[in-house]
């Protein structure tokens, strides 16, 4: 996929070319968990990467949010109730941040330690939204390239010194990117520059697309 083919296709063929790169992402899933099942771990109930700190790409948070209004009115009081506490909690997390506002290790750092419950995750430790979750938590117990390095769930298996196929999400996330660019180019008004902004899940989930799109990307 390139700049030039995003520029040229309609809008409903860039969401088509982001179901592309999920499916690719449960491919590499299923991959790695045939090639080494005692090492990946994921299992029902398995909550650890519900827990982890991350950001979405508009094209995500767009799909995201759309299925999210599909579910009944009782499962999304649930969720935005608790987008509450990581609403919170992430304002802590970024008055952490502030003191290594010049530190890109040290903030990778923080981020990755810390914990704060995805508003998807139900009340019987499922996420409401299994099938339309971001990419990044569907390749969360495999090893995944990020920032350059690879990286895998503290529960999985996997040891040092042993080689491991690596799932490329720094790749991914430069798609991501793409595809956002190119959402953002078709909608009068935005600036597509701004397309690399990240969104959190709480605000992604108590915002109606449209006014999410006029507050970030203008």
């Amino acid at each position: 996929m390139t700049k030039s083919m995003f520029g040229l296709v309609p809008t409903k063929k860039i969401f088509e070319l982001y179901e592309e790169i999920v499916s690719k992402a449960d491919r590499a899933f299923e991959s790695m968990k045939k090639e080494s099942p005692d090492e990946v771990r994921c299992k029902l109930h398995c909550t650890d990467c519900c827990y982890a700190v991350f950001g979405l790409f508009l094209i995500e948070a767009v799909r995201i949010r759309n299925q999210f209004e599909l579910l009944d009115e009782k499962t999304r009081e649930g969720a935005l109730a608790r987008c509450e506490s990581a609403e919170k909690d992430l304002a802590l997390l970024q008055q952490k941040l502030e003191k290594y506002k010049n530190d890109s290790e040290q903030i990778i750092h923080l981020v990755g330690r810390q914990r704060i419950r995805c508003p998807l995750l139900g009340e019987n430790d499922e996420c409401i939204l299994y099938g339309s979750r971001p990419i990044t938590c569907r390749v969360y117990g495999i090893p995944a390239t990020i920032r350059g390095k690879s990286r895998v769930c503290s529960k999985a298996g996997f040891k040092g010194g042993k080689y491991y196929s690596s799932f490329d999400l720094d790749q991914v996330n430069k798609q991501l990117y793409m595809l956002s660019k190119a959402f953002l180019e078709r909608i009068d008004g935005t600036d597509p520059s701004k397309a690399s902004l990240l969104l959190a899940m709480p605000r992604i989930l108590k915002t109606p697309t449209d006014d999410l799109i006029a507050e970030v990307f203008r």
